[in-house]
């Protein structure tokens, strides 16, 4: 099924797969305008309120869904419209709503000492790294100040003389100066990159 993505899009907060728990799901409109169908995408990320709600996406939104689709796409042939099929489209609207709607821990309980190596300009979207007392973990920034930003977890981070279990998809807020290059963490470097 391929979707061109336009505005409005929404959030639907329910238990549209029967199963006793809310969760974020996505609503987009059908291709033909004359249509009154809805396309509905389920997420795994778990609703912070207990009852049906629809929201509307916000700029904040619309912003990093594009910034992520503009980096994970970088080395694919622009497409015209996007596919809600592809893993990497799923993956990112995963990413989106982890964003909006799992509160952040803060990441100074779960942090290891930090790496003295080169720092580069951090951006909304672009996959970074952290170390943390699990191990280099891999993360996306999806919300970015002079201070601090809000990382979206690619993998799980476990901390259990602390009782910290986080998965897939948590967030955590960090301090900018411990973000690390994305080779830190567990991904395959590109060409012409060196780790040591």
């Amino acid at each position: 099924m391929t979707q061109a993505v336009k505005h409005p899009l929404k959030w639907r907060l329910a238990d549209m797969a029967g199963t006793g728990t809310e969760h974020v799901n996505i609503v987009m409109p059908e291709l033909d305008p004359q249509s009154t169908h809805e396309i509905l995408l389920a997420t795994d990320i778990p609703s912070p309120h207990s009852s049906k709600i629809d929201l509307s996406w916000t700029d904040e939104d619309l912003d990093l869904f594009q910034a992520l689709v503009e980096k994970v796409l970088s080395d694919h042939d622009e497409p015209q419209q996007l596919d809600l099929a592809d893993p990497e489209i799923i993956d990112i609207l995963h990413m989106v709503a982890a964003a909006r709607f799992i509160e952040p821990l803060d990441a100074d309980e779960v942090l290891a000492d930090d790496i003295v190596t080169v720092m580069c300009e951090a951006d909304i979207g672009e996959l970074t790294a952290i170390h943390t007392l699990d191990g280099f973990k891999t993360c996306i920034i999806a919300e970015l100040d002079s201070i601090e930003a809000v990382c979206v977890l690619l993998e799980p981070l476990v901390v259990e003389d602390k009782n910290i279990e986080l998965d897939v998809y948590d967030t955590l807020v960090v301090n900018k100066h411990s973000l690390l290059p994305a080779e830190f963490g567990n991904v395959e470097p590109d060409e012409g990159t060196a780790v040591h």
